[in-house]
């Protein structure tokens, strides 16, 4: 018997022996789909890889851009916070300037005074007793008593500007400074004593703690900084007063005078002729009525009696509120003083067109007591203040363009030569000059319906800071008290 065949005992699959040899073409095929698998796991990490890529270059961009937004944003806050200060810094110093004005009324006051009896006392003066002095001549005539101070106004004069400050006040270190400055005279001796002095100055400017490096520039003087500040002043004085409406004695009258006169001119008749916002067509008297109405304390509606000259508001028994009762929404009026000049907007018959027209001639914050400041700057104004000082403001003369330019001509003249100052008395005098007829009150000095003054003691500041380009705005309104003013509003923008 042949001896067994170990192989042939194994069991195969079919094509087995076939698999095992190389060469084949069964061995051929599987070696190309193990090669076809690998390169599809091969394009897998691919897609893999590049959306990783995506994704980081994505984070990558977008922190990128988050940092450079948040250095701008921080930019700003710390230009910001300059320019904030900038502005304070311009509201402080007119706060000052306005101190020195304070004094300066007083002390040429006290001058005037002193020199009105001075002069009353010299031969020839009007009223000096026993003086023959002849009718009619100016000789030994002292200044108008009602000016109250000379005619200096330190805040025309003198511009809170960072700009000019820095041309006034700029200059190099203590080292560049001349000993002479400091009181030194041309002996040697005492020139080099002076600047020893100086060195030493300059040396205390240096000192720095034990270790720290010695600073590189030496210390420098006022406007050393890159920002900017500027600093407007407004007389509110030289503004009508609504809150003279509701006041006592002559007050309401005044109040009222004046905004007649400002509103007046035929040229303001599409503000009362059409309807506003709230299809409400107010005339020129129902303003005012309105504005006594929203600061009085009683709910009652007013009306206005033209030949009471101490009290022309009267009761009309009516409701204020019922205009108000028909807007959308609905409010009634304040009956309380105005906290601030854009509340005039509540009132009725006060819109854009009228804040346009006569917003910049109107105030809520000198005392209810104040006189209207003739001395203005405010050309318009000025036309309103000879329609005020006038009988009839409806005179016909009044509408010559050639004699309101006169007038206004002469003012200018006489305020620009007269050292103390434009009173008021002045300002009636001019009038009357020219052919104006003025109200009797008005030519008394000390009369208690006389409502022209020449003198003043409210003032509003709008105070701008810039640092970069970031831009701060600060308005505030002081009055003159013993210190740097009694602030009475403070906005920031």
């Amino acid at each position: 018997m042949d001896a067994l065949n170990t192989n042939d005992l194994v069991p195969t699959a079919p094509g087995a022996a076939a698999r095992a040899r190389p060469g084949t073409k069964s061995s051929r095929k599987g070696m190309r789909r193990r090669d076809r698998g690998g390169g599809a796991r091969r394009g897998v990490a691919l897609i893999l890889v590049l959306t990783t890529l995506a994704i980081l270059t994505s984070l990558g961009v977008d922190f990128s851009y988050s940092t450079r937004v948040n250095l701008k944003l921080a930019e700003n806050l710390r230009d910001e916070l300059r320019a904030y200060y900038m502005a304070r810094s311009a509201i402080s110093l007119t706060r000052m300037l306005l101190h020195f004005q304070k004094q300066l009324d007083s002390v040429g006051g006290a001058a005037i005074a002193g020199l009105q009896q001075m002069m009353s006392k010299m031969p020839g003066a009007a009223g000096a007793t026993g003086a023959p002095g002849a009718s009619g001549s100016t000789a030994g005539a002292a200044p108008p008593a009602s000016s109250g101070g000379l005619g200096i106004r330190l805040w025309e004069l003198i511009p809170i500007d960072s700009n000019a400050f820095g041309m006034l006040l700029g200059g190099g270190s203590l080292s560049d400074m001349d000993p002479t400055a400091m009181g030194a005279d041309r002996d040697p001796a005492d020139l080099a004593k002076r600047a020893k002095e100086l060195a030493g100055l300059q040396g205390l400017a240096h000192e720095r703690p034990p270790g720290a490096p010695p600073l590189d520039k030496p210390l420098h003087a006022f406007s050393s900084f890159d920002g900017s500040y500027s600093a407007k002043i407004t007389d509110e004085n030289s503004r009508i007063n609504v809150i003279g409406l509701d006041g006592l004695g002559g007050q309401p009258m005044a109040a009222l005078t004046q905004l007649r006169a400002m509103m007046a001119p035929p040229k303001y008749d599409f503000i009362f002729n059409e309807d506003d916002a709230n299809r409400d067509r107010v005339q020129r008297d129902d303003v005012i009525i309105a504005m006594k109405d929203w600061i009085d304390q009683d709910e009652i509606g007013t009306g206005i009696d033209p030949t009471n000259l101490r009290s022309p508001f009267v009761s009309a028994f009516s409701d204020e509120n019922g205009a108000y009762d028909r807007y959308t929404p609905r409010y009634k009026a304040k009956n309380a003083r105005f906290d601030s000049l854009q509340e005039l907007y509540m009132v009725r018959g006060v819109n854009d067109r009228f804040m346009a027209a006569f917003g910049d001639r109107l105030t809520i914050w000198p005392d209810i007591n104040s006189k209207l400041n003739i001395n203005t700057s405010d050309p318009q104004q000025m036309m309103t203040n000879i329609l005020i000082a006038a009988a009839n403001p409806n005179d016909y003369r009044l509408q010559d363009p050639l004699l309101l330019k006169t007038i206004l001509q002469e003012i200018q003249m006489r305020k620009m030569f007269s050292f103390f100052g434009l009173s008021s008395a002045d300002f009636v005098g001019v009038l009357v000059a020219n052919g104006v007829q003025v109200r009797p009150e008005l030519q008394q000095a000390n009369s208690p319906l006389n409502f022209l003054g020449s003198q003043s003691d409210t003032f509003r500041i709008a105070a701008t800071g810039r640092w970069g380009r970031v831009e701060k705005r600060i308005t505030a309104v002081v009055r003159y008290d013993d210190l740097l003013g009694k602030l009475l509003y403070w906005k920031e923008e």
